[in-house]
């Protein structure tokens, strides 16, 4: 005996095959895209707690801009201003539960925009992807990160005080 079914009931589990792989989809995609701002958000959440630390613990009066830059562990780099209007450089770490602050005048430093030049008239066909101002064995450093002519990844640290630097090369492809 032949099966008898109404044309349109096969159509119909298309169609609920599509709105369920559709809405897996959606699932999904919000997902990835609250993941990626609650990771971005992450990033700048301490920032308010790192200011107020800054102001009370130190010299700092007025800051002007706060990054984060990963050498031994996680440092936050403020720029800012003493109680003199003595341009500054502030890094903060945390250590066994308490803080710990490194500051610099920045007037005794070469500047970020110096250095870049510099680093432009050494490496005249590099592609730069980066620059930040961060610490390293306890000195001011501005790490610079650039694809080479090679195509290999670079991180050059440049030192502010005496302009001396040295590299790390990375060759991103697993090719010899």
């Amino acid at each position: 005996m032949k099966k008898q079914s109404l044309p349109f009931i096969g159509r119909n589990k298309l169609w609920i095959i599509v709105s369920f792989c559709m809405v897996v989809l959606l699932i999904t995609l919000y997902y990835f895209i609250t993941l990626y701002q609650d990771i971005m958000n992450s990033k700048t959440e301490h920032f308010d707690d790192v200011k107020t630390l800054a102001i009370e613990n130190t010299s700092l009066d007025v800051i002007h801009s706060i990054e984060r830059f990963h050498g031994e562990q996680l440092y936050y780099v403020l720029e800012g201003e003493t109680n003199d209007n003595q341009a500054s450089l502030l890094y903060m770490y945390q250590s066994e539960e308490k803080w710990e602050y490194d500051i610099y005048d920045k007037e005794s430093l070469y500047s970020e925009d110096i250095l870049l030049s510099e680093w432009r008239d050494r490496c005249t066909s590099c592609e730069l992807l980066g620059s930040t101002i961060g610490i390293d064995n306890d000195l001011p450093i501005l790490e610079i990160k650039y694809i080479n002519t090679s195509d290999r990844l670079v991180y050059e640290h440049v030192l502010l005080k005496d302009k001396s630097h040295y590299r790390l090369t990375l060759n991103p492809s697993f090719q010899e």
